[in-house]
């Protein structure tokens, strides 16, 4: 059931507050009354000193007050919405809207800050904000989804188009694989949110920072994309996988030793896998090192040869 992807936030605080706050502002608004009285009927000016304290304490307990029933509130919403998914992991937001008779923006808003709140533990909104999804497996399934979509759809466009020059092609063979591999580093920065294990996490963090790195090379550098062919068809994807296995792993209360030989596994081989991309990272420098230094050589030459340096032609530089 939806509801056991939800957490009662402010639960408790918002009875304490409302509880305190209404017995608080109930005394201090007959003591700011029965003071604002005396001041007003016997020109008593020494009790405004004790108006304008307990004039702020009211304030004080007001807020409280009105803290909890906002918090009321909101849990009352939150139910509502839930009630309203069924036996669905998600729901669109105009249908919240429709059935609560609230505006679109309203409920988005709402939802937005209930999310912000943990109100969802697993809860995702999808890329147009159109649609609340309430747990990690139907989020999963949405980025697979809308990532055949853009697949289908960028092959409708090749297909309509005009026959494309060599360049062109390559130019879109490029964005392509830049999208694809963006696509792949917020999956990669969205499994890292949800494993709890910092020294894991750390890793991750380098594995993405790697990949950021990989591709802004790529971008630069258009000729390197045969090398990137087993990254974008095996590496990345099996990457993926391992982790979304290690992120349900995760969730197991009480894991068997067979669980944790696996998660152990996958640990090591996120080192390799980062030791691999270094080494791809290096790779693709290597000829952009070679024809830097390249060059350097033949400017020291020719600046030798114009007897514009020390060094003679011939002599070692």
């Amino acid at each position: 059931m939806p509801i056991s992807k939800t957490k009662n936030v402010g639960r408790v605080s918002s009875v304490l507050y409302t509880v305190f706050g209404a017995i608080g502002t109930g005394i201090n608004s007959i003591i700011v009354l029965v003071a604002l009285l005396g001041i007003l009927l016997t020109s008593e000016w020494s009790l405004i000193p004790g108006f304008v304290f307990f004039s702020i304490i009211l304030s004080v307990f007001g807020f409280m007050l009105r803290t909890g029933i906002v918090q009321r509130q909101r849990l009352t919403r939150m139910k509502r919405y839930i009630s309203l998914c069924d036996d669905n992991m998600y729901i669109n937001i105009d249908d919240l809207a429709h059935h609560t008779h609230k505006s679109i923006n309203y409920v988005l808003k709402d939802v937005k800050k209930m999310l912000q709140l943990g109100f969802f533990p697993e809860g995702h909104l999808d890329q147009k904000e159109t649609c609340l999804m309430l747990d990690d497996a139907t989020y999963r399934e949405y980025l697979r989804v809308e990532q055949e979509r853009k697949a289908l759809a960028q092959e409708e466009a090749l297909k309509q188009t005009a026959p494309l020059t060599e360049e062109e092609k390559q130019t879109q063979e490029l964005e392509a694989m830049i999208q694809e591999g963006q696509d792949y580093i917020q999956k990669l920065h969205h499994l890292n949110d949800l494993i709890e294990d910092e020294v894991v996490s750390e890793k991750l963090y380098r594995m993405e920072d790697l990949l950021k790195e990989i591709f802004q090379r790529l971008k630069e550098a258009p000729e390197q994309m045969p090398k990137m062919r087993k990254l974008m068809n095996y590496y990345l994807p099996t990457t993926i996988k391992l982790l979304q296995a290690y992120s349900e792993f995760d969730d197991v209360s009480a894991p068997n030793h067979d669980i944790a030989s696996a998660k152990a596994e996958i640990e090591k081989t996120i080192d390799i896998i980062n030791e691999a991309f270094t080494e791809l990272l290096n790779k693709l420098f290597q000829t952009y090192a070679f024809d830097a230094a390249t060059d350097a050589q033949v400017l020291q030459t020719m600046l030798a040869k114009e007897g514009l340096t020390k060094n003679k032609v011939g002599e070692e530089i």
